[in-house]
């Protein structure tokens, strides 16, 4: 996404004339680590847009980047896999940063810190530089929630103060000192409509005064490879001094599996009940050949690099209480509990009807999960498997956020929840 950027926004110069044998060049083991984060330009060789020579493309130096509300890493495992080298990620919650320490152990500065209290030249001190080439990042979002919006507390004349809708302040603060070439935010579509479109104006109000042309982008993950619904809203600016490009439309990785449904990501995962399962276990490589034989091995393979685990982890099932259980039970695979109340399944629980229409959601195995998100850490009440009766576990939770096996979540299964609901997909950043 971001080298795409970087890479198209290169004056082209004299020499740039595409030289003979040079897609073989492309194809051979030196250029392999260029070739993956110049993919958008070598799809483009016999065009006129071709930005490097050959020479050049071998003397460029990698990207570095900064990450800001950085969560467990999902935005950083991205942009590494596209060849850029992360010097700092920082982020506030304490959980988070003990996940993202644990799987990048050559990140030099992983910091818990409040951005809000700390000034980019402190970072800059611990860098030892004061120019990076990207800074990427996703400021907390529950201010901008369209959820939030219907009850009030984001919209409306209740609209409710909340301090996280300016943290993109402190986002925009580190992009005016450290004046990178690119910067790529994340937020919830909500930030369009929160407060009349009062913010979503103001983010890139600020940036274009710092210098910045800026791009609003919607992107679908699962147009991406990642098997969800989620939606998010991206912020991208290119520093003026930069010819301008922006794509209209993101591209999948090239790992990507092309649409891939909930059952193609979990289905090989071994059964267990509510309430059970181990943090660390073994996998039921029986279960895998038969998975694989129905939906190929792309996913796991490809996506979730299951070969680079030894153990399959995190692979445990919150308990529900008995009531639960059976309303679960009541549902058809796809269906949530307003849809089941219309064919006439009575349902135990104890909330309005009416208003909790998607109280109950069982996923289905042939279509895309629903969104991943922070409140999947309270109940877990609108991911209930497909075929199983209880809740999606964390591991299965990390998959459909397209994190691979190998990933791991060394803390307290409802921080586990937490931290994989807040984060980016890194298979919708890896260009």
């Amino acid at each position: 996404m971001v080298q795409s950027i970087l890479t198209l926004n290169k004056k082209p110069g004299r020499g740039t004339e595409r030289p003979a044998g040079f897609e073989k060049m492309l194809r051979s083991d030196q250029a392999a680590g260029y070739r993956r984060f110049s993919r958008f330009w070598v799809q483009h060789l016999a065009s006129d847009k071709m930005p490097v020579t050959t020479g050049e493309l071998f003397s460029m130096k990698r990207f570095t980047c900064i990450d800001l509300f950085c969560g467990c890493g999902g935005f950083s495992l991205g942009v590494e896999r596209a060849g850029f080298t992360v010097l700092a990620a920082i982020d506030f919650n304490q959980e988070a940063i003990a996940v993202f320490r644990r799987n990048f152990p050559d990140v030099p500065q992983v910091l818990q810190r409040d951005l809000t209290k700390f000034p980019p030249r402190e970072l800059a001190k611990l860098i030892i530089t004061n120019e990076v080439d990207v800074i990427v990042g996703g400021p907390p979002c529950q201010g901008f929630s369209t959820v939030r919006q219907r009850d009030g507390a984001n919209n409306g004349p209740r609209m409710v103060e909340d301090i996280r809708r300016h943290l993109y302040l402190e986002f925009l603060r580190y992009v005016g000192f450290f004046r990178p070439k690119v910067f790529v935010m994340e937020n919830v579509l909500g930030i369009r409509s929160a407060a009349g479109g009062k913010y979503f104006a103001k983010v890139q109000k600020e940036a274009r005064a710092k210098g910045y042309r800026v791009h609003p982008q919607i992107e679908k993950a699962f147009a991406l490879g990642v098997p969800q619904k989620r939606q998010r809203q991206l912020i991208i600016g290119t520093r003026l001094d930069l010819p301008e490009y922006f794509r209209s439309e993101l591209e999948p990785a090239p790992r990507a599996t092309r649409q891939p449904s909930l059952g193609e990501a979990i289905g090989d995962l071994p059964a267990v009940r509510a309430g059970s399962g181990e943090e660390e276990t073994d996998y039921d490589m029986e279960r895998r050949k038969a998975h694989i034989a129905k939906y190929g091995r792309r996913y796991l393979y490809e996506t979730l690099e299951v070969r680079r685990a030894a153990k399959l982890t995190a692979h445990r099932a919150r308990p529900h209480s008995e009531r639960d259980l059976r309303d679960f039970a009541r549902l058809r695979e796809g269906e949530h509990c307003a849809e089941a109340m219309k064919r006439g399944e009575i349902f135990e629980f104890p909330y309005d009807k009416k208003t909790f229409k998607d109280r109950y959601t069982r996923q289905h195995r042939n279509e895309p999960c629903s969104t991943i998100v922070a409140h999947l850490s309270k109940d877990g009440l609108m991911f209930i498997h497909p075929t199983q009766t209880r809740s999606l576990t964390p591991r299965e939770a990390a998959r459909v956020q397209s994190f691979p096996d190998w990933f791991a979540f060394p803390i307290a299964r409802t921080h586990q929840f937490r931290v994989i609901g807040i984060a980016v997909p890194p298979l919708k950043v890896k260009p």
